[in-house]
């Protein structure tokens, strides 16, 4: 249509013409454009039934009811109150998504129906970091990805490649406990955790993929770097999701630029791993058997990192602070360690599962701030129904896990970290396999998380060990850390970073609860 404008000027038109007529075709070009729009809306095939939800505007669909952008999950939990535990939920004029609330729908479609709806829905811009959308994370369910999830789980991941790593994790607890005391030394007892436990868990999936030989600290600043530009990066995608000629807006096309030259960042960063002979037990050495191109070894091995790093630092973070603000939970969990594991310095890898009221405040934590509160987004990859419904091929689906993990009928006081909920034992009774089956931090059935296990040793593990190396309270009396949250990706991190005043206990066997 601007060609055509531009065709119909005059051939011999002054230079004082030519200015009038430029200046009419950029004065029209915004209405033109949101006359496609409108028109691309109402144009959009009438013909499909999507589930009742709130009722939308024209070109911004239901955006404006998702409230602080940080939120959303707050935000369609309490819509989902009003319009049912199914609805429909419009990003832009043209594209909706079905977002599930319920707990009995979440498990048809993460768990009886999985292979209908494992299929993966992303940004276009999530192609350049993932070699055109072959990882784990981001491939659709097929032979590819089974193979890829196989070899992780049962190589890598695997549990006595994992115990073999024992004495490399307990030695950089070590390290990690050291550096945080020098750190308080240096601050008057007060330190920043989330950057130490970041570089903790890059060098411990770095000996996973590369080898138990790994030790380069450049590599592992460089590497958080890249972990960083990709959240920053992901905040102008999702411009593109909702408002489809967002793509061609600077910011956007700025964005494209920018993860092209992360992935030839990472790419310089891997690449020299490339020509080594990793062990037999490494990540490495599976993708390099594989005979896969390099473009996906490397895109594969970063998604690790990118995917792990956030969300378990955060989660730990997270239990710090719930810990700050309940001081007598704290208490108990010091005395827990004290009394099973006795007058030690380390709690070991081994000693983890021992812990029963560490495993509980680990749930609590993840229950109240789920590492992703959406799960992974899912889209149908075949036709289908939903509870009879049908449901077309291509359609986005949503699970609100944080809804599920906030249902007062399931959860008592469920926004009260409580970690004793999970202390109830194995009865069987009704509420306890309602609790169980609506517990889903890790996403369930075929896309589950496949570091799953990993995640969970070590977020107890290090959890266990700053628990008993300090006493963790406010850096001033009284003013206890912010909780408050914002989702970053899919990654649900903490708005305001951690700090906190931390006490050696060495030579301190208990403390004074603080009420």
């Amino acid at each position: 249509m601007l060609l055509s404008i531009i065709e119909l000027q005059p051939k011999n038109s002054t230079g004082v013409d030519m200015e009038v007529s430029l200046w009419l075709v950029y004065a029209t070009f915004p209405i033109l454009l949101a006359i496609t729009i409108l028109i691309r809306m109402f144009m959009s095939s009438p013909q499909k039934k999507w589930p009742n939800g709130p009722k939308k505007l024209p070109i911004i669909g239901n955006l404006h009811q998702l409230g602080d952008e940080n939120l959303h999950h707050v935000s369609l939990t309490k819509l989902a109150e009003v319009h049912g535990g199914v609805m429909t939920i419009w990003i832009g004029s043209w594209r909706p998504i079905i977002v599930i609330s319920d707990i009995d729908k979440a498990w048809e479609v993460l768990v009886t129906k999985s292979s209908d709806y494992g299929a993966r829905d992303f940004p276009e811009i999530t192609k350049i970091l993932t070699a055109s959308c072959h990882t784990i994370l981001s491939s659709d369910p097929g032979a590819f990805w089974q193979t890829l999830r196989k070899g992780l789980q049962s190589g890598a991941l695997g549990p006595l490649n994992i115990a073999a790593q024992s004495q490399f994790h307990e030695r950089d607890m070590k390290q990690l406990i050291q550096i945080m005391k020098d750190e308080a030394t240096r601050n008057n007892n007060i330190v920043k955790p989330m950057e130490h436990i970041k570089q903790n868990i890059v060098r411990l999936l770095s000996r996973i993929i590369f080898g138990q030989t790994f030790d380069d600290d450049k590599f592992v600043e460089s590497m958080l770097f890249e972990i960083y530009d990709v959240i920053r990066i992901d905040g102008f995608a999702r411009l593109a999701e909702a408002f489809y000629y967002a793509k061609y807006l600077p910011s956007h096309m700025k964005a494209v630029r920018e993860a092209n030259l992360l992935k030839l960042r990472v790419e310089k960063l891997v690449r020299p791993f490339l020509s080594s002979s990793p062990p037999t037990n490494t990540y490495l050495y599976f993708l390099l058997s594989q005979n896969f191109p390099e473009e996906i070894i490397i895109s594969c091995i970063f998604e690790l990192y990118s995917l792990t790093v956030d969300s378990t630092s955060t989660t730990i973070t997270w239990a710090l602070a719930y810990l700050i603000h309940e001081q007598a939970i704290q208490e108990k969990l010091y005395q827990e360690i004290r009394k099973t594991l006795n007058d030690v310095d380390l709690v070991r890898i081994e000693d983890v599962s021992k812990l029963k009221y560490l495993q509980a405040v680990v749930k609590e934590t993840m229950r109240m701030k789920p590492i992703a509160p959406f799960a992974i987004p899912h889209k149908t990859a075949k036709d289908t129904t939903l509870m009879g419904t049908k449901v077309a091929k291509g359609t986005s689906i949503m699970v609100n896990l944080y809804a599920l993990h906030h249902n007062p009928d399931i959860w008592t006081e469920p926004y009260k970290f409580i970690p004793e909920r999970f202390m109830q034992g194995e009865d069987g009774s009704a509420t306890n396999k309602a609790m169980e089956k609506s517990f889903l931090p890790f996403g369930a059935g075929m896309r589950i998380c496949a570091g799953m296990d990993l995640g969970k040793l070590h977020i107890g593990f290090v959890l266990a060990n700053l628990v008993n190396a300090f006493r963790w309270s406010c850096v001033e009396e009284g003013k206890f850390p912010d909780l408050s949250d914002e989702l970053s990706s899919f990654v649900l991190l903490m708005k305001t970073p951690l700090k906190a005043k931390i006490s050696p206990l060495e030579n301190l066997r208990c403390y004074p609860v603080s009420r």
